[in-house]
């Protein structure tokens, strides 16, 4: 999960600086869905670590939030 976390991490992060640099939103939804994911593996690692009453309980509401919206965009 430590791998998954890290590269779903610097992929939106590339992604979103490229943006920046270049001045082409077009990619932002793709940033925002891995964004999404990365938040939801977040979650759960804190669901398993931590049980219910942690910070599970926000980032996974968020992270369904923020993928739905991504879907959106497209």
């Amino acid at each position: 999960m430590k791998i998954i976390k890290i590269i779903l991490a610097l992929v939106a992060m590339g992604i979103s600086v490229y943006g920046l640099i270049t001045k082409d939103f077009s990619y932002g939804p793709i940033s925002s869905l891995l964004l999404g994911i990365l938040l939801a593996i977040i979650g759960i690692d804190e669901f398993k670590t931590k049980g219910k009453n942690s910070w599970g309980m926000f980032f996974m509401p968020v992270s369904l939030l923020i993928i739905v919206m991504a879907l959106f965009s497209f």
